[in-house]
């Protein structure tokens, strides 16, 4: 059963959609500029968690608009 959203958490839910998919781009610009091998991994591990939570943010977007 899909929870429908009021405004203010669509426009809360789409801010956060927002900020995540700069944090992938930003994460992976610097993990290909990075040498160390260590905080390499760290940005790589970031995108795919960001990737996810991006993929859940739209998620709850579909679902409350249906």
């Amino acid at each position: 059963m899909a929870k429908e959203l009021a405004a203010h958490e669509l426009l809360e839910v789409h801010e956060l959609l927002i900020f995540k998919t700069t944090c992938v781009a930003k994460s992976k610009v610097f993990s290909g500029l990075v040498e160390d091998k260590k905080l390499k991994e760290i940005l790589d591990e970031d995108v795919e968690l960001s990737t996810k939570a991006i993929k859940d943010l739209r998620k709850i977007l579909e679902d409350s608009t249906k």
